[in-house]
């Protein structure tokens, strides 16, 4: 798992784990994550994180 929650609490979501990115099931995806599969060092403090990794986020 890649995404995080910073130290104000905020989730940094990663592409790949996102429900907009590739792997998610959102149908309005997101223009710079709907193609991501694998991660990519790419994510974003707005993303939804997909269901499954909401039990793994670690703080940071």
């Amino acid at each position: 798992m890649h995404s995080f929650k910073d130290k104000r609490g905020g989730i940094w979501v990663a592409c790949s784990e996102c429900e907009r990115g590739g792997n998610g099931s959102d149908p309005d995806k997101c223009s710079s994550g709907w193609k991501v599969k694998r991660f990519n060092k790419s994510g974003c403090f707005s993303g939804a994180l997909m269901e499954k990794y909401k039990t793994q986020i670690k703080q940071i």
